[in-house]
């Protein structure tokens, strides 16, 4: 009987052991490959929040200068109703490029869903913005949806935390 109870308590402290830990985020797992039409449901599903939806790449030397920015927007503001919806355009076959990322955002630590793109081929940058392909392709690019869904602010650069909070902050006030 003492066996089972000493067994029984060191089940118990394994278990909140395991409870108490830290969450540390397994960034491999947590990059799911995502395609226009899934991104475009993404966005759906989060009506009711602002999303700030960004493209970035881990080679792109802006997208690295900004990164940090997004990060700090969405600890900011996502209590007030902001979603940052990350896609990654690294090459998803790559396992450097997997590397890379996960490498990278394990460093970044973000508290919003990082995805990477089912395809870095032309088609993939005109099915999610016709415009976005007319344009060159270039990176970062950030689409900002308004609380019903719509979009209401493009960019292809880097922005700042100010210039970020310019477009966002607005779009929350409004409720």
């Amino acid at each position: 009987m003492k066996t089972i109870s000493v067994a029984l308590a060191a089940l118990v402290l394994l278990i909140a052991g395991i409870k108490a830990a830290p969450a540390r985020a397994d960034y491999q797992a947590s990059f799911k490959v995502i395609t226009p039409d899934q991104l475009k449901d993404v966005i759906a599903a989060n009506k009711g929040k602002v999303v700030y939806l960004n493209f970035f790449a881990t080679y792109c030397v802006p997208c690295r200068s900004e990164f940090p920015d997004i990060v700090k927007l969405q600890k900011e503001l996502g209590s007030q109703g902001l979603q940052v919806i990350e896609v990654s355009m690294n090459d998803h076959t790559d396992p450097s490029d997997n590397a890379a990322m996960k490498q990278y955002l394990e460093k970044m630590q973000p508290t919003f869903p990082v995805y990477i793109a089912s395809s870095v081929d032309d088609s993939f940058y005109s099915a999610v913005n016709p415009k976005w392909e007319k344009d060159g392709e270039a990176l970062p690019m950030t689409t900002i949806y308004n609380r019903d869904g719509s979009p209401v602010d493009y960019y292809e650069k880097a922005l700042n935390l100010q210039q970020m909070e310019q477009d966002v902050k607005p779009l929350l006030a409004a409720k």
